[in-house]
């Protein structure tokens, strides 16, 4: 596939349409339409809300690989259960003996960088350095995807983060990408991701825009207040991480029970918060003068008992006044992360009125979806919520002790995937190896 010459809007679509997996290693993905936009690549979700993903092929090889969609992060990583790459995928792998590694709480990975590959996806093709996974936990197993394609902005690494290297290319006019997340339960599989350019469609409104902390080296933006049924919180000097990685709103405990505390009949466990299930308050998160708002649809989650379990989940993953808006925010707005002008802008997203029948099955797809291997674990709050988590299950770390953000701190679940290759264009926040930092 030759390198793309004209300077034309790049689009992925997010996807939920049930399709039949190509793969031999048994894992089974709810895979979405076709694309609509010139330029654009089909992405997958696991079916819960968990984590969503595209395709992209690396090397001469033209090897096959889903990757999460991380703004969170920069890298790639392929597991030993899923589909891998290696030097027979491409001609031009040039290994070094410069180690890298990365500690996911309990969990790590190790290996050596190497340099010269080609990444291609949607139109485009990327050069890129990364590192091969040689050590790998086996505590990262069963979700659908191969990897993690990293969107973060961070120019603190040793080898450029993959906008940079787009950026250098000129591939675009504008170096911005825009997304919009879909819900599985409304069945739209209308989510997309487009580089260079936004989708219109996919917004209603204008879009505000909010200058990035530069400081920080990620996509983080400062937050003016929550809203809980019309109730202010009254936070103050708080920011956040715009985080297509995290699956839910992450805050510190004290935030966490200052929001809770505006809804009634909200319980406070160990670890988490359960909420009644008919909850139906609104929630406001409050950015720049604009107030954008997460349906109950999002932030109820999965039933824990006479309750639910609440997926604004107290967990200090940063400083104590810095929270990780995940997908569950993002499934709410319409993001666009302008890597230019380092700024992030936001507008109310657009859903289409009607959700497709399940007669109508979108090429390549089948009517109905089974999944042949469950996680585990999954990435949720425990069953009883005031219940202590047992070793090695989903749990927030110490109060005291900041957790890894993006891919990191969902990677730091139980019940995802088996590790083999990293590419390593990631946070040096993330990577412990020697000339990296």
């Amino acid at each position: 596939m030759p390198l793309q010459d004209e300077k034309k809007p790049l689009t992925l679509d997010l996807v939920k349409v049930p399709r039949k997996v190509r793969r031999e290693n048994k894992y089974s993905a709810i895979m979405g339409s076709d694309p609509r936009m010139e330029n654009s690549v089909a992405v997958n979700q696991d079916g819960q809300d968990y984590s969503y993903f595209s395709v992209a092929r690396f090397g001469s090889g033209a090897q096959e690989m889903w990757l999460l969609l991380d703004s969170g992060a920069f890298g790639v990583l392929a597991c030993l259960q899923h589909n891998r790459f290696g030097i027979e995928h491409s001609k031009k792998l040039s290994v070094t003996d410069e180690e890298w590694e990365v500690s996911y709480r309990t969990e790590h990975v190790g290996g050596v960088h190497i340099g010269g590959t080609r990444l291609s996806m949607a139109g485009f093709q990327l050069e890129l350095d990364f590192g091969s996974a040689l050590n790998v936990s086996q505590d990262f197993a069963n979700y659908p995807m191969d990897g993690i394609l990293g969107l973060g902005p961070s120019k603190i690494t040793k080898l450029k983060p993959i906008l940079q290297v787009i950026a250098d290319q000129k591939l675009f006019k504008k170096n911005i990408f825009g997304i919009s997340l879909q819900r599985a339960a409304d069945d739209t599989r209308d989510g997309q991701l487009t580089f260079g350019d936004i989708d219109k469609s996919k917004f209603t409104g204008d879009i505000t825009y909010t200058d990035v902390i530069k400081s920080t080296n990620r996509w983080e933006i400062p937050v003016s207040d929550a809203i809980v049924g019309g109730k202010r919180v009254n936070f103050t000097k708080k920011s956040a991480v715009i985080d297509t990685g995290t699956s839910f709103i992450l805050v510190p405990m004290k935030d966490a029970e200052a929001m809770h505390a505006l809804i009634p009949g909200s319980s406070k466990g160990d670890q988490y918060f359960t909420i009644p299930c008919d909850t139906n308050l609104s929630l406001e998160i409050e950015i720049s003068g604009a107030r954008w708002t997460v349906s109950p649809k999002d932030y109820v989650g999965s039933q824990n008992g006479d309750s639910c379990n609440s997926y604004i989940l107290p967990r200090q993953a940063l400083g104590p006044d810095q929270w990780l808006l995940g997908d569950t925010f993002l499934k709410n707005v319409y993001s666009v992360f302008d890597y230019d002008e380092s700024r992030i802008g936001f507008a109310a997203r657009e859903y289409p009125g009607t959700p497709p029948s399940n007669k109508s099955t979108p090429p390549n797809a089948v009517s109905s979806v089974k999944i042949v291997s469950e996680p585990t674990t999954s990435p949720v709050p425990p069953r009883d919520a005031n219940a202590n988590p047992t070793e090695g299950s989903s749990q927030p770390s110490d109060k005291n002790t900041p957790d890894k953000e993006g891919a990191a701190a969902f990677l730091s679940t139980p019940g995802w995937l088996s590790l083999a290759v990293f590419l390593s264009t990631g946070y040096s926040w993330y990577l412990s190896s020697s000339g990296m930092l």
